[in-house]
Formats: structure tokens, sequence, C-alpha cells
């Protein structure tokens, strides 16, 4: 895809339903999210009738958003983006590096309460700025949909125990979202 991510804008928008998932950027609109999980739930080799496409493992089944992380790397791939995992047995502070160029973002998933009794995923975007001075560190900022508006985290080491409490705390997921380099080993322009 020619078009770029564009890394250097921030984009907050608030929460409807349950469309934490559509990456804090207009990248994707809900249709182009749903016919991705679509895609994956008909090239999943386990699922042999189609009636059961109309129960999507991938998104809600009321229509309204919570789509899974495949569905993410997918519309990520688009914008030549690649999700990695992270390992929570890892230290966070030597995988994740802020410094790193080719880090684009980290993508939560937290548990949510949603009702009183329902618990459901949400997703949350934490995106560094960088700056054209490379001896400058990266603005970052939490773009978690339910919140007013961005939040700036105030140095590194707020984000790392921020990270921490998401993973350790709450048993939450994160998963590193990286520019993936061009054949001549530079990040993806």
């Amino acid at each position: 895809m020619e078009e770029t991510y564009p890394a250097k804008e921030i984009y907050h928008e608030r929460q409807k339903l349950w469309f934490c998932g559509q990456l804090q950027y207009k990248a994707f609109s809900k249709e182009q999210l749903d016919d991705i999980a679509l895609n994956l739930t008909k090239s999943d080799s386990k699922i042999k009738n189609l009636n059961l496409l109309l129960i999507n493992p991938h998104k809600s089944v009321l229509g309204v958003g919570n789509y899974d992380i495949n569905v993410l790397e997918v519309a990520l791939k688009q914008y030549d983006l690649e999700i990695q995992w992270f390992d929570a047995r890892k230290d966070i502070r030597t995988v994740i590096q802020f410094t790193d160029p080719t880090l684009f973002g980290i993508i939560l998933n937290t548990q949510a309460t949603r009702l009183y009794f329902w618990t459901s995923n949400h997703w949350i975007a934490v995106k560094p700025f960088f700056s054209d001075d490379k001896e400058t560190p990266p603005e970052i900022y939490n773009l978690d949909s339910k919140l007013s508006k961005p939040l700036k985290f105030d140095n590194i080491e707020q984000v790392y125990r921020f990270l921490g409490t998401t993973v350790y705390k709450e048993g939450g997921q994160i998963f590193i979202v990286k520019s993936k380099p061009n054949k001549d080993g530079n990040e993806s322009e």
C-alpha cells in the first residue's frame, strides 16, 4: 500500500459502542473491519458451514465492534506495520524500547466491565511521537478511547509503570506495533 499510516499526528476519538479497536486513527471504517473479520472466518479451515459466519469469532455477535487481535493485525499489515506479542515473562524495559525508531506504538488488551455484570475486552493505544531531532526522547500518549482527551505521559518510566500495571496486575496483554524494515534494512517511510 502506498499510503503510510501517519505517525506524527495525534488523533483521539471517544469510543462508541465497542469500537475501541478502530486504532485511534480514521484509517478503517466499521465496514472494512467487519470485512476483515468475515474473511478471516471464511479462511478458517475449522468452519465448514457458512451459517456459522453469523457468529464470527473475530468480532462481537451484536455487530458493535469488539474485534480481536487477528482483525487488527490484518488491518495494520495494510500499512506495513506488524504486531509482536509481548511475553509477560520478560522484562518490559528490555523488550519495549522507546528509542527504537521502528516502534510505531503499543496496543493493550484489557478487561473491561460493562453493564455491571458483563466483562469484555477493551483496546488501548499507547503511541510515541518522535521529533525530527533524534536526540530528543519521544512524547508518549495514552490514546484510550474512554478518556476525554489524549493523556501525555510525563516520562518513559511512567509509561513502563502503566504497561506493567496493565499486564501484571490487571491480566492484560501487550502487543508491540512496529514498522516493517524495507528491503534495504531501514524502517518503512
